[in-house]
């Protein structure tokens, strides 16, 4: 069986925080919403078969973001879209000249048309004991996302109370990118070679003819997971059983009324015992998170 050293290309598969933004109530778990990506933490790590030798390697790597782009959502109503599109545009202007004062320029904005949209509503009219309701056009709304690009989450916060300055309250999502996806993916391949060496070492012994083993073939499976798929939700509070008496002969009602309970969200990220090693392991950020998954596969000739 001969030394075999990975030399993989950069193959990503991007599954789309500290901030996250509004995504999180997308559904009752806490998460976007988005299918997980699972790897089979629970593979052998060497399989022999008589026929072919397997190893597979899983690593993965804690990295902070170099960039971050959120989606602030507003809307406008108004009683014509002329004058809906004009009110929701001066929000938008105020707002993108305030943010120049920290750097965010045109290049770093786009604002996103959602949607157009008229609005009803019920007008209530009074004949005697019947009272009828009819539905009648009350104006337009109009939706749209305001996208800036980030270099510093320390702007996070002052972005926020900008926004809320022009009525802008939505914070839907906030992405995480990395620059140099390169450099993240060798730095995993070199240590996934490490560990494939310590584990061939550890298996020639067993091999009865290793010579048998031709060039092995390779799979690499690189992808990165955004923090807003790992947050995780719960609501922690204890209350007081309350039980109902009703009389069926008496003309009382009665409302039970509970007390707001706050949801608490958390960042569980990706378990570091699933994985063969962990890069930037004890790391307290909330950042992305690649995994590497690595198989080579000799077959007897």
């Amino acid at each position: 069986m001969k030394t075999t050293f990975i030399a993989g290309f950069l193959f990503l598969n991007l599954s789309s925080a500290q901030h996250t933004g509004n995504q999180l109530y997308a559904n009752p778990d806490g998460n976007s919403g988005y299918a997980e990506v699972i790897h089979n933490a629970y593979a052998e790590k060497i399989t022999d078969n008589g026929a072919q030798l397997i190893y597979r390697m899983n690593i993965l790597d804690n990295i902070k973001a170099d960039s971050y782009v959120v989606t602030l959502g507003l809307n406008q109503e108004a009683t014509s879209p002329k004058e809906c599109n004009a009110k929701i545009n001066k929000r938008i202007d105020g707002f993108k000249s305030a943010l120049k004062k920290w750097g965010i320029d045109d290049d770093d904005i786009a604002v996103d048309f959602i949607s157009q949209t008229k609005i009803y509503d019920f007008k209530a009219a009074v004949n005697g004991a019947q009272t009828s309701f009819e539905e009648q056009e009350k104006g337009f709304e109009i939706k749209k996302n305001i996208i800036i690009r980030l270099h510093k989450m320390t702007l996070f916060d002052e972005l926020v109370e900008s926004a809320s300055e022009f009525d802008i309250y939505n914070i839907a999502k906030v992405d995480y990118f990395c620059k140099d996806q390169q450099k993240v993916y060798d730095s995993m391949l070199s240590e996934a070679n490490k560990i494939l060496e310590i584990r061939k070492t550890a298996s020639n012994k067993d091999i009865n003819n290793p010579d048998l083993y031709g060039k092995p073939k390779i799979s690499i499976n690189f992808y990165s997971i955004q923090p807003a798929n790992q947050y995780k939700k719960y609501t922690a509070y204890e209350s007081a059983d309350v039980v109902f008496k009703s009389d069926y002969y008496s003309d009382k009602s009665y409302v039970k009324q509970e007390e707001r309970k706050s949801n608490t969200f958390y960042y569980d990220g990706r378990q570091p015992d699933l994985y063969d090693s962990v890069l930037n392991a004890d790391t307290p950020m909330v950042g992305l998170q690649y995994v590497m998954e690595v198989v080579v596969t000799y077959t007897k000739y």
